[in-house]
């Protein structure tokens, strides 16, 4: 059974849309909101019903109105009316989703006049599975619906969850991403970690995964074959590098290819620092001379959608340059999650600009 991403949709800084993103990509050009210090890259004010003024859901949180959003999107470019409810699925991913919500709850628990004088309209938003079931209720997906979060890997974690669902049987098409949104509090809590990247980014972006002959059926075009996910952990900083080298070797052995085949690598490390200088050294030892991009240089450092932007950048570029090579997008967190994909190109035709 071959596995493939067969959709793409993205929010990101350049625009509500695919095509902004791409377009943005292709320019080569950091996109950043005017008057901002320290400088972001900030997607103009949204609700989910920007997209998706369908059904009503109670979206609380901006982060989940931003990926509610990406999933509408997503479904408005690509009829999935040939595969039944009850067999599409949906995992959604991030690192710091619902993060107002809950230290709001936190906050108001410690200043009420009793721990439990508390805003109840604060707690559904603060769950970690909020985000995933109001795309599920609001688009009628009844399959799988599942929840990930692995801070900078996370889309490579959800995508990965997707492709062993579908190969699995569990589901006929999961759609699977990941978003972060800028928030006051994350900007705080970057700083006082020294971890504030030169730029801070937000998106979402999400994947359609399904089976190559599911794909053709409806005719939809593969853009990608994930031929390895891999991941790992280092519970020590200084383990880091060796812990991205297994992960990145391991990811080529299960693909079955060769350094020699890869043509791009698109980088997960946000900020000059020691995760940085690991990937740097690691890429330069298993693939050296291969081309390297960073897509926090452009859309910033989006955290836990930086390795779903690595996924939608790496279509993108298999989109704009035909090659007979892969694509690798790596990914290594402070926290201690490393995670590597080979991506095979799928076929030739231009990706939708909805």
């Amino acid at each position: 059974m071959n596995v493939v991403i067969s959709g793409l949709a993205v929010v990101s800084p350049f625009g509500l849309g695919t095509g902004p993103f791409a377009a943005g990509w292709r320019a080569a050009r950091p996109a950043v909101s005017p008057g901002e210090a320290p400088p972001v890259a900030r997607l103009p004010e949204l609700t989910g019903d920007d997209f998706t003024p369908n059904r009503r859901v109670r979206l609380k949180e901006r982060s989940s109105a931003l990926a509610v959003g990406t999933v509408g999107a997503l479904l408005a470019a690509y009829d999935l009316g040939d595969v039944p409810a009850a067999r599409r699925g949906v995992v959604l991913g991030s690192a710091l989703a619902s993060l107002d919500s809950y230290l709001a709850v936190s906050g108001g628990s410690l200043a009420g006049a009793k721990p439990h004088f508390i805003d109840h309209n604060l707690m559904p938003p603060g769950i970690m599975n909020y985000t995933s079931s109001q795309a599920a209720i609001r688009f009628d997906l009844r399959g799988p619906n599942v929840t990930v979060t692995s801070g900078r890997a996370t889309g490579l974690t959800a995508l990965g969850c997707a492709r062993r669902l579908v190969a699995a049987g569990r589901a006929d098409a999961v759609l699977a991403g990941a978003f972060e949104a800028i928030s006051p509090r994350r900007l705080r809590l970057e700083t006082a970690a020294d971890r504030a990247p030169a730029l801070t980014g937000e998106g979402c972006c999400v994947f359609l995964v399904e089976t190559a002959e599911s794909a053709e059926r409806a005719g939809r075009r593969v853009l990608a074959t994930p031929l390895a996910l891999t991941a790992g952990y280092f519970p020590e900083p200084d383990e880091g590098r060796a812990a991205l080298h297994r992960v990145v070797t391991r990811a080529l052995r299960q693909a079955g290819v060769t350094a020699g085949d890869v043509a791009t690598v698109v980088r997960g490390a946000a900020a000059p620092g020691r995760y940085a200088d690991d990937e740097t050294a690691v890429l330069a030892d298993v693939l050296p001379g291969v081309r390297v991009l960073d897509p926090a240089t452009r859309v910033g450092d989006t955290y836990g959608a930086s390795a779903a932007f690595g996924v939608a950048a790496a279509l993108v570029e298999a989109d704009t340059e035909p090659s007979a090579g892969v694509t690798l997008v790596t990914s290594i967190d402070p926290d201690g999650q490393v995670a590597c994909a080979v991506l095979a190109p799928g076929s030739r035709v231009p990706i939708p600009v909805g």
